[in-house]
């Protein structure tokens, strides 16, 4: 009798420490992160950018990024222009956040094509 108890306390705890391990290994936490390219296309809805060589793994494809009236888009000299103001060719700094897992962060990236999640800024660059 003394034997199963001891097995069941053991068994609550192994799934406890499992469950906790899980959860800390899982967490998601918010990372700002900085992604330079080149505009390729440019429409009122989106724009096409491809990824500059000398960025992160991941950061290197075309990847697109959605007007929303949120995104605040400067020009060289640091003034606020129209999302439609960027032409193609513009170097451009895309900061973005994205949720990511502590686990996951050295081998964070985005797939060629994707969307570029929650955009904040873009500043054209020379």
């Amino acid at each position: 009798m003394k034997a199963k108890k001891y097995i069941l306390i053991g068994m609550f705890f192994f799934i406890l420490v499992l469950f906790l391990f899980v959860m800390y290994h899982g967490k998601k936490e918010e990372y700002y992160i900085t992604l330079r390219g080149v505009v390729l296309s440019v429409e009122n809805a989106s724009l096409i950018i491809q990824g500059d060589p000398q960025n992160d793994a991941g950061q290197r494809g075309q990847y697109i990024v959605k007007n929303i009236d949120s995104i605040s888009v400067r020009n060289s000299s640091g003034d606020s222009i129209g999302f439609a103001m960027l032409s193609v060719g513009d170097h451009v700094e895309i900061q973005y956040m994205d949720y990511i897992a502590r686990s996951k962060v050295e081998q964070y990236g985005l797939d060629d094509g994707a969307e570029v999640p929650k955009v904040q800024q873009i500043d054209v660059i020379e």
